[in-house]
């Protein structure tokens, strides 16, 4: 394990206590650990007032039943500041970029409020018109082919795949081909599964390579224990970017997941998380690598960086997102 790594989870055990001692009553342990994570894979350390007066303005420039209340403000709020110099000025415009995406029929959930922040992370203000409408088809064309599994949680994804130069009918080919092949590989279907899909179409590599590294990684992990539920099938698909250094990837992962166990930070009915939390400081590692060594032209897939660092993101907020979803639902916080 690289002592960065070590660095990174001593200090993020550190940073969740802070957390979760001043807001265990208003976020879900999830979402601390999901926020603790954003910034020890960002460039930018805590700044607990900073954060502070970045809640209390989504707060106050929102409703009391808007989509950034609740758990979710605490995620926006560290996206937020994790990404720009200045948090509060940028949810005015994710706030602007939203209402952009309501205007062309995108419903009102909690998925909206991400999609805004992937479109405003990718998306150039004098290009939204023309992404916003390529998301609109890239989304139909989802629905065309599950009518069942699609709806407002694959709204991120549409955006980040609207930023692909592949055709929209390509692009949907890929994402069914994706699909069926790893459902015949014996991946349970469903959303995890359709997201998985969606991710593996960053890389110009064969469907059948794809499919055969996800295939592995998923061997690897189950005989180390670490079987993942489909809710997070996400990290399959995006380990599977990495080419053939997801081997290398998926030991340092297992060392990682053993090093949290003891921490605070990872204590609980979360192993999942740990995976999740353990991939994306890995992976995180391997995009910095390859910021170096290729000047942000290349992985060693073929991948731009900044699809894989776009996937990183889908990867980290879809999975996040729909683990607290679930638990909070179930709990009835």
């Amino acid at each position: 394990m690289e002592p960065i790594i070590t660095w990174q989870v001593d200090g993020m055990d550190e940073l969740f206590q802070l957390l979760r001692k001043k807001y265990k009553w208003s976020a879900h342990d999830l979402t601390l650990r999901f926020v603790t994570l954003l910034y020890y894979i960002s460039d930018k350390s805590f700044d607990e007032q900073e954060y502070d007066e970045t809640l209390k303005f989504i707060k106050k420039n929102t409703k009391m039943f808007s989509i950034y209340r609740g758990h979710q403000m605490f995620s926006i709020a560290a996206l937020l500041a994790t990404r720009f110099d200045d948090p509060k000025n940028s949810f005015q415009m994710l706030l602007e970029y939203e209402h952009q995406l309501r205007k062309n029929k995108f419903k009102h959930t909690p998925y909206l409020g991400i999609a805004a922040y992937a479109l405003m992370l990718t998306c150039p203000e004098e290009y939204l018109q023309e992404r916003i409408q390529k998301t609109i088809d890239i989304y139909q064309k989802m629905k065309q082919h599950h009518f069942w599994l699609t709806s407002s949680d694959d709204y991120p994804i549409a955006v980040l795949l609207a930023g692909s130069e592949k055709n929209i009918d390509a692009l949907a080919d890929e994402m069914e081909r994706c699909y069926k092949k790893l459902s015949e590989a014996g991946f349970s279907k469903g959303n995890g599964l359709q997201f998985v899909s969606h991710l593996l179409t960053f890389s110009p590599e064969s469907v059948e390579d794809k499919v055969e590294r996800c295939k592995k990684i998923y061997v690897f992990l189950k005989h180390h224990k670490l079987a993942l539920s489909p809710t997070y099938y996400g990290i399959i698909g995006y380990l599977a970017l990495l080419g053939d250094e997801y081997a290398k990837a998926l030991e340092d992962i297992v060392e990682i997941v053993q090093y949290l166990k003891s921490k605070n930070f990872a204590k609980g009915f979360y192993k999942d998380m740990n995976v999740l939390i353990s991939t994306a400081l890995v992976c995180n590692q391997y995009a910095e690598k390859y910021k170096i060594q290729q000047n942000l032209i290349e992985t060693g897939v073929g991948i731009s960086i900044e699809a894989m660092i776009a996937a990183q993101t889908a990867a980290l907020i879809a999975v996040t997102t729909a683990a607290t979803t679930a638990v909070t639902t179930a709990s009835g916080n």
